[in-house]
């Protein structure tokens, strides 16, 4: 899943009519201070996760497209004081659900959220519309599904209503919504902030397993490395349960432990994850996990409890755990914030072929991208800076112009002078 155009018809102090079309590798967000670049990074985690529930009280008018494998979706989602118009008014059946949480009724805001899913092989269209009052959708141009909902919109997120609607539709059309839902219901990442935040949450993570009808199925939406749910589920089986479980660095090659070992320069290290909740692993029984912390031991010999891990160690540490968890995406701000040199290139190589959005006031992370044309540096390239719009000060976010990127392509391919010193005597950094 790719993240292809945003659109920012109105949000916070952001221009209206913002448009940005991200490159499909690393993207840098420059700018000075105060320039709304960790505000981007956010707005694009809940764009990346179509969840608006944050935004439940806020003014915003938001367009955007991702594109999968064979499928492209296109979603345009807001919430304004005016009533949205229905362009095609729809006869809506059914009772509704009751609301999660009720928006205060002096706030005035309407929600509306438009979805067009395009599939190929074989090629269909999919056209959703809800607001505060029901659903609607169609497939091929035919009505599909219509309801009446009495429910709070935003705290359902298209992935929901997506879902919602594969159960009334064709059953082929079924399956491959289905397909797509297990697809991205675990990809949209949170940003990794610029302090410890992150590493502060892997304290926090809370998991649980079922067992129903022979098998085991995970319980909520956690964020875990792809690899630990089987991990879980095998240590789960064997008997007798111990109360905590316990992985070393080398049992698995590529997790986040084993690599950061090796690039911490240390001997060994473990993750100790408490098992919090045990019922009879029968039909209905649940096992659920969490109190992750973690234990290591220097090169001659010397332990290295969590509590005595450096502000540096603690960042990579949670720098290869989030990339561990966000196979497709990342979100980062300010990833160098503590880190030699040789860590921040290190992270760097790690970034594969992830979409990236990496915001940075520091040069080392500019030293080491490369573009192969003047194309993909202007999308690669977002910078942040007021812009004046009908006499007032904006948060603007845009590419540079097509010029300018030219210009700093001919320079950064001849390889003369680092891409950061270019872009500061551009003033885009």
């Amino acid at each position: 899943m790719k993240l292809t155009r945003l659109t920012v018809h109105h949000f916070r102090s952001v221009a209206p009519g913002t448009e940005l079309t991200p490159g499909p590798a690393l993207n840098l967000v420059l700018g000075e201070n105060g320039t709304g670049r960790t505000t981007l990074l956010e707005l694009i985690s809940i764009v990346l996760a179509s969840d608006f529930a944050s935004l439940i009280h806020e003014r915003f008018a938001l367009e955007y497209e991702l594109a999968f494998p064979g499928m492209k979706l296109h979603v345009y989602a807001r919430n304004d004081t005016r009533v949205p118009e229905r362009t095609e008014p729809t006869a809506r059946q059914g009772a509704g659900l009751l609301p999660l949480r009720t928006p205060t009724t002096d706030s005035g805001l309407q929600p509306l959220i438009e979805v067009e899913l395009l599939l190929s092989s074989p090629s269909a269209r999919l056209v959703m519309r809800a607001d505060a009052e029901g659903i609607d959708c169609k497939v091929d141009g035919a009505p599909a599904w219509t309801r009446t909902m009495h429910w709070s919109l935003l705290d359902r997120s298209v992935w929901t209503l997506l879902f919602m609607t594969a159960q009334y539709i064709d059953a082929g059309m079924k399956e491959r919504l289905k397909e797509l839902l297990r697809r991205t219901f675990l990809l949209a990442p949170q940003r990794f902030d610029e302090a410890l935040g992150m590493f502060e949450r892997l304290g926090t993570i809370r998991y649980a397993m079922e067992a129903r009808d022979g098998e085991v199925f995970p319980l909520g939406l956690m964020a875990l490395p792809g690899w630990m749910p089987g991990w879980l589920k095998e240590r789960v089986e064997q008997e007798p349960l111990l109360d905590a479980l316990e992985l070393r660095h080398d049992a698995l090659e590529r997790s986040f432990l084993s690599r950061f070992v090796s690039l911490a320069g240390l001997e060994s290290g473990r993750l100790r994850v408490e098992v919090l909740e045990k019922r009879s692993f029968d039909n209905g029984g649940r096992v659920g996990f969490g109190g992750f912390a973690f234990h290591f031991v220097r090169r001659d010999g010397r332990e290295l409890p969590q509590a005595e891990l450096g502000f540096g160690q603690k960042r990579l540490l949670s720098l290869l755990y989030y990339l561990d968890v966000n196979e497709d995406f990342a979100i980062l701000d300010e990833p160098a914030n503590g880190l030699h040199p040789r860590w921040v290139e290190a992270g760097l190589r790690e970034l594969g072929g992830r979409q990236v959005f990496l915001a940075t006031q520091s040069p080392l992370p500019l030293e080491h991208p490369v573009f192969a044309s003047e194309e993909e540096l202007r999308a690669a390239l977002i910078h942040c800076a007021p812009v004046l719009h009908e006499g007032r000060e904006h948060m603007g976010w845009a590419h540079p112009t097509r010029q300018l990127a030219a210009k700093l392509f001919d320079a950064h391919r001849s390889g003369a002078r680092p891409l950061g010193a270019l872009l500061r005597e551009h003033a885009v950094w």
